[in-house]
C-alpha cells in the first residue's frame, strides 16, 4: 500500500512538473476554426471553448458537437460570450450517429446558425447539467422547449426542429453551404468554384480550416468522465493495488494502480455519482480480496460480483442524458472476476511457491493447532505459525496434533494426527 501512495504522489508531481502539457489548444490563425465539443462535458471543456471564443481571431468559428450532455460546470458565461461574439459562430452536430443533449444542445442553439448531419439525435434539453433539477432554458430558441424531456432524430423526411437550420452529411459540406450566408450584417465567404483540368466545376473551401481540441491533460482526465469509465478505473485501481500488495512486485503495478485511481477520482469529482453505488463497487472488490485471502471463492465472491454489477449499473444519476452502458459494466465485472480467479491466483502462487521460499518440505510434517478450526485456523509447524485450513468435520481444537497434507500458496491444509491403531499389551 505504501508503494501505491508513493506512486500516486509521483504521478501528481509529474503532472505539475510539465505544465506545458496542459496548454489548451493553440493560438488561432486566420481562417475557419473548428472547435471539437465531444463526449461528456465538464468545466475544463467549457473553459476551453470559452477561451477560444474570447480570442476572436478567426473569420468563422464552427462548433462541432457530439455530446450527451454536461456532467458538471457552468455554461452561462460561455453562452454570454457566444451571443456577444463579434465573430460569427455556427454549429454542426455530427457525424451521423452523433448526439446533442442537455447543456450541449443549449450551446448549439445559442449559436448564429445550426446544422446537423442526418441520423443525429437531439433533445433532453433539461436539465442543463445532468443529475441536477431542471433549471429553465438559458437560450431563447423556437421549439427548444418541446425537446425538454424527449429526443428526436434528425432527418429530412420527418422535418427539422424550428431552431435547426439545415442538414449536411459532413463538416466540409456544412462549411461550404455557409457561403453567402449573412450573419449580423456580415456575409460569409467559405467556398468558391474552380474549374478542374478536365473541365469539371468543383466547389472547394476558400478559407483554411483549423481544428482545435482541448489540451493533453484535459483529454487524459476526460477519459474517466464516462460513467462506465470512472467505474472501470475505480475497480481496476483497487484490484491492481491488491495485486501489488499480495505479489510484492517491483512497483510497476502500483504506478498503474495509482494512475487508475487518479483518473477515477477525477471522474467521481465530475460526474453526478450515486455514492451508495460507489461504496457498493468498492465493497465488491473488498469481498473478492476477502475470499482470495482465504484461498477460496465462495459466497463472498458472489456477493462481491452482485455489488459490482449493482454499483456499475447505477453508478451515476444522469439519465436520460447519459448513463453507464450495461454491456460495458458486465464486461468489466467479468474481467475483474477472471482477474482474481486466474491472474491473482497464478502470480501469487508462483511467487510464493519457489524454492527460495521452501514450503514443499512442510508436507507430511506434524504440528500443533494454535486455535480451533472452523474450517480455518492457525497451526505451529517447526516453531513457525502458519494459517491453516481443514475440513469442518475434522473437529480440530486448539492443542490438537495435526499433519500437513498440502501447501496452497501461504495456507497449509491439515488434518488431525490419526491415533495409533495398536495398543501395548499389558501382559
Amino acid at each position: 500500500m505504501v508503494r501505491v501512495l508513493l506512486s500516486l504522489s509521483f504521478v501528481v508531481v509529474l503532472l505539475g512538473v510539465f505544465p506545458a502539457l496542459a496548454h489548451e489548444g493553440h493560438d488561432h490563425e486566420a481562417g475557419i476554426v473548428v472547435v471539437d465539443i465531444e463526449g461528456v462535458l465538464d468545466q475544463r471543456t467549457i473553459d476551453f471553448v470559452s477561451a477560444t471564443v474570447r480570442k476572436r481571431e478567426a473569420a468563422l468559428l464552427v462548433f462541432r458537437i457530439d455530446s450527451p450532455g454536461i456532467a458538471s460546470g457552468e455554461i452561462g458565461p460561455l453562452l454570454d460570450l457566444v451571443q456577444a461574439s463579434a465573430t460569427p459562430i455556427v454549429t454542426w452536430i455530427g457525424p451521423q450517429g452523433a448526439q446533442a443533449y442537455g447543456g450541449a444542445l443549449q450551446i448549439a442553439a445559442a449559436t448564429d446558425y445550426l446544422g446537423a448531419a442526418p441520423g443525429t439525435s437531439i433533445g433532453f434539453a433539461q436539465p442543463v447539467v445532468a443529475g441536477e433539477a431542471p433549471s429553465g432554458f438559458l437560450v431563447d430558441a423556437p421549439g427548444l422547449e418541446s425537446l425538454a424531456r424527449i429526443r428526436v432524430q434528425i432527418s429530412q423526411e420527418s422535418g427539422l426542429p424550428a431552431f435547426v437550420d439545415a442538414t449536411s452529411p459532413s463538416i466540409g459540406q456544412f462549411i461550404a453551404s455557409l457561403n453567402g450566408l449573412e450573419i449580423d450584417g456580415f456575409v460569409l465567404e467559405t467556398a468558391e468554384q474552380i474549374t478542374l483540368a478536365d473541365g469539371t466545376i468543383a466547389t472547394v473551401l476558400s478559407e483554411e480550416v483549423h481544428f482545435l481540441k482541448p489540451g493533453l491533460i484535459t483529454r487524459i482526465l476526460r477519459l474517466s468522465i464516462r460513467p462506465e469509465a470512472a467505474f472501470f478505473f475505480l475497480v481496476l485501481g483497487l484490484a491492481l493495488a491488491a495485486f501489488e500488495f499480495y505479489a510484492a512486485g517491483i512497483g510497476v503495478t502500483a504506478a498503474v494502480a495509482s494512475l487508475s485511481l487518479l483518473l477515477s477520482a477525477y471522474g467521481l469529482g465530475t460526474l453526478p455519482v450515486r455514492w451508495w453505488a460507489v461504496i457498493a463497487s468498492v465493497a465488491g472488490v473488498l469481498f473478492y480480496n476477502w475470499d482470495f485471502q482465504r484461498n477460496q471463492l465462495g459466497w463472498r465472491s458472489l456477493l462481491g460480483t452482485s455489488g459490482l454489477i449493482a454499483g456499475g449499473l447505477m453508478f451515476t444519476d444522469a439519465d436520460p442524458q447519459f448513463g453507464p452502458r450495461w454491456w460495458t459494466v458486465i464486461l468489466i465485472v467479468l474481467g475483474i472476476g477472471l482477474f482474481y480467479v486466474f491472474a491473482m491466483t497464478t502470480v501469487v502462487r508462483s511467487r510464493f511457491s519457489t524454492r527460495t521460499i521452501g514450503r514443499e518440505y512442510l508436507v507430511g510434517r506434524e504440528g500443533v493447532a494454535e486455535s480451533s478450526f472452523d474450517p480455518d485456523g492457525f497451526v505451529a509447524v517447526d516453531g513457525a505459525s502458519w494459517r491453516g485450513t481443514a475440513h469442518r468435520a475434522a473437529g480440530i481444537e486448539s492443542g490438537d496434533n495435526v499433519t500437513v497434507l498440502a501447501v496452497k500458496g501461504i495456507v497449509l491444509e491439515v488434518e488431525p494426527v490419526a491415533p495409533s491403531s495398536e495398543a501395548e499389551d499389558p501382559g
